[in-house]
């Protein structure tokens, strides 16, 4: 003990290290007040001790979080019919009488904690009051970002500057809405929005066009996606949120992950509808590697999906999640490597995908922080 500061040397048995989440195995950090503030190689004497991998938390970068209290409602509905802005099933749920959408945030988010993901990007509905409930539920275990969004008939300068006061940012729900794109571009440091999520949104609407008129900071699907738009992506350093669990739920098609990695697309990946998909980014993960062995036989793309649900988009946001200085310990994942079989595995980052999420330990060192 330093003055008021707790020091301690914590051993760890693996690891998944830094920005490259190199496999590293009997290594030792240094905490101070919970934050970690040296990575040393080797067992440490007189230390703590995490048995197990030490990893990244999850950060899910796209979900609808106000849904989750209609679980399965709606299954045979278009996805028009279920979640499109302003008439669609999602709407007639939230003003169902005694539908507490705050409480279906809540449940949501503890939720994404039992999965290991302590970082959310939600995509919220209900113009300002639909953010404000938002913003009174941050403060929590986990990272809560809210991307606000405004009714088309409530859009204005001074409607925008007043959801602000409870948004990070803005969530567009598609291209196609009537409004100002340059008062947002004005206004808001973190825009994004969904595009080329189904093939006649794709057809409709010109991705160059849309990035001029909108700068958006990240777009969600892009199933429809061609090999030139992804290459124009990643020119921009626009990243793609895919979601595969939803795009093929609601039958729009099978995101192209393996062309968007190829592509140099910075490819981050979410759960979407909470109604419909749970908080449990890791079934995302793995229909992803699924999808890329599908499309391109006998490749490996488990490295690359890993980064993209862990260190990447908490790097885009900001965020400290990884085995690194400066991460709060809060903010890691411990895994059962031994009985999940991850240790012996001959491919670390594919075990990790398929088998990490049903073995999360609810470790001391971590809790206590």
């Amino acid at each position: 003990m330093e003055g008021n500061r707790e020091h301690k040397t914590v051993n760890v048995s693996s690891g998944l290290v830094g920005d490259s989440l190199e496999w590293k195995e009997n290594f030792n950090f240094e905490v101070e007040d919970g934050i970690i503030t040296h990575i040393g190689n080797g067992l440490a004497g007189n230390a703590s001790e995490i048995r197990g991998l030490l990893m990244p938390s999850l950060v899910n970068f796209h979900v609808h979080s106000g849904d989750y209290m209609v679980m399965e409602e709606g299954y045979n509905l278009t996805i028009k019919e279920a979640v499109g802005d302003p008439f669609s099933f999602k709407y007639k749920a939230f003003s169902r009488e005694g539908y507490d959408v705050s409480a279906s945030i809540a449940s949501f988010l503890r939720e994404s904690l039992r999965f290991g993901v302590k970082t959310v990007v939600d995509f919220r509905e209900q113009g300002i009051r639909g953010s404000k409930i938002a913003k009174a539920l941050k403060g929590g275990p986990l990272n809560y970002f809210v991307l606000g969004r405004l009714e088309e008939e409530e859009f204005s300068k001074e409607s925008l500057r007043e959801l602000l006061k409870y948004a990070d940012g803005y969530g567009l729900p598609s291209p196609s809405v009537k409004y100002d794109f340059k008062v947002i571009k004005d206004l808001v440091k973190l825009r994004a929005s969904h595009f080329a999520e189904t093939l006649s949104q794709w057809l409709k609407y010109d991705l160059e066009s849309f990035m001029a008129d909108f700068s958006p900071s990240f777009l969600v699907h892009g199933v429809w996606l061609s090999e030139d738009e992804m290459r124009t992506l990643a020119e921009n350093n626009v990243p793609l949120v895919m979601c595969p669990r939803s795009n093929m739920w609601f039958s729009v098609g099978i995101p192209k992950v393996d062309l968007a990695i190829d592509s140099q697309v910075k490819v981050f990946f979410g759960t979407d509808n909470g109604a419909w998909m749970s908080p449990n980014l890791w079934k995302d993960m793995e229909l992803a590697l699924v999808i890329s062995r599908t499309r391109k036989p006998g490749s490996d793309y488990s490295k690359k999906i890993l980064e993209g649900s862990t260190i990447m988009p908490s790097n885009f946001l900001g965020v400290k999640n990884g085995v690194k200085e400066g991460t709060p310990l809060s903010m890691l994942n411990v895994i059962d490597d031994e009985n999940s079989g991850i240790k012996i595995s001959k491919n670390k980052y594919m075990a990790i995908i398929k088998r990490a999420g049903d073995y999360i330990i609810r470790s001391q060192e971590l809790s206590r922080q």
